[in-house]
């Protein structure tokens, strides 16, 4: 599988609100939404963590939560329903 093309903001920003709104949980990192949102494979570039990070922080309804630890993904800047 081709890795998902962060460069494209537009399909980001849909990929990621779809992700949300279909998640039942109210806590989010990056990283999660890499692998479940997007089917990423493999270790995300910075580049690819930033444009993510991006579009959570940009996402309605939900806020920056500050660094959680993760039982798969360790500590990691997160991002929390409002």
């Amino acid at each position: 599988m081709a890795r998902f093309d962060v460069s494209d903001t537009k399909a980001l920003t849909k990929a990621v609100e779809k992700y949300l709104d279909a998640l039942a949980g109210k806590l989010i990192c990056a990283l999660q939404l890499w692998y479940e949102g997007l089917d990423g494979h493999g270790v995300p570039t910075p580049e690819e963590m930033l444009a993510i990070e991006t579009a959570l922080s940009k996402a309605p309804g939900w806020a920056d939560a500050g660094i959680v630890r993760y039982e798969k993904f360790g500590a990691q800047k997160s991002y929390k329903r409002i």
